[in-house]
């Protein structure tokens, strides 16, 4: 393996994913993934963030890694490196990552959204030939990505502020509220002996025909459709593609969502799961090549 590559990491706040990338698009040695330290120190995020790094360019052969492109959750400084958050990852909220990263790892750090970064992964290995699509990553929170000609829209008449739609109104409180993994535990409630389910209890219980997982998922469904209608209507994307690990579950809740764009108007807007594999990390490279004047 010759030629140039970068190193792409995906920030959830379940795991961290991490790849070497070619130039072509080409994954060098696999994925590799690790638990996320979520509730760790500022050193222990930092020290696995730079130990992900460092396995995947351990496995770059002889290409010439280059740089390193990271997707983040919001809110963060992607220029500065800096996090501003407080739900994920919170020990590290205002210190200089992308500084500290880039001593540890020897590398350029280059950081972007990681619904962009989904976003820009499905553009480049799904849907080449879209000219507009929205990008959903539902899991923890409510990620989104406007795509126009494979690059984000962030702003203008046509998208909410920043692209983001997880702050929507809806119902009296924000459209993530009732579209997440916490929406669809809220929506379930207790299990039958008091323990609280998870989104992926829910879902298993949901196929089997459980009546209330159901209902918990076609609720999410109903609420992300008629959410996302007056933004969709605006934007006017040939398709909606979801991903994330309650996306995963788009069988379940794609009906109510289809029903609740039908009465809106958008009967004939696609919605489409995700491909297989983490279109972040794709994202996530392609904008460190950029970013380093490779453009890949």
């Amino acid at each position: 393996m010759s030629g140039r590559a970068v190193i792409a990491v995906d920030v959830g706040g379940t795991t961290i994913d991490g790849a070497c990338v070619s130039i072509d698009g080409e994954l060098i040695g696999g994925v590799r993934g690790s638990e996320s330290p979520t509730a760790g120190t500022s050193d222990e995020i930092v020290g696995e963030l730079a130990r992900v790094i460092g396995q995947a360019r351990a496995k770059a052969d002889s290409a010439d890694v280059i740089a390193c492109g990271i997707a983040m959750p919001a809110p963060f400084d992607y220029a500065a490196g800096v996090s501003h958050m407080q739900h994920k990852l919170p020990a590290i909220r205002g210190l200089p990552l992308g500084t500290l990263l880039a001593a540890q790892a020897g590398l350029p750090v280059y950081f972007l959204n990681d619904a962009d970064a989904f976003g820009l992964g499905v553009s480049s290995r799904q849907l080449p030939d879209a000219k507009r699509f929205v990008a959903l990553t539902i899991g923890t929170g409510l990620g989104s990505g406007f795509i126009e000609e494979g690059r984000v829209v962030t702003s203008g008449d046509r998208v909410p502020p920043n692209g983001e739609v997880w702050n929507l109104s809806a119902n009296g409180g924000i459209l993530e509220d009732r579209v997440s993994a916490r929406a669809v535990t809220t929506a379930y409630g207790p299990r039958p002996d008091g323990r609280g389910a998870t989104a992926r209890e829910v879902s298993v219980l949901a196929a089997r025909g459980d009546s209330a997982a159901v209902a918990a998922f076609q609720r999410m469904g109903a609420a992300l459709g008629s959410g996302l209608a007056p933004v969709l209507a605006r934007f006017e994307p040939e398709a909606v593609v979801i991903g994330g690990k309650v996306g995963r579950s788009l069988d379940l809740f794609a009906p109510a969502m289809r029903e609740a764009l039908a009465e809106h108007g958008l009967a004939s807007l696609r919605v489409v799961r995700a491909a297989p594999g983490n279109m972040a990390l794709w994202g996530a490279a392609g904008h460190a090549f950029s970013a380093a004047g490779c453009g890949g």
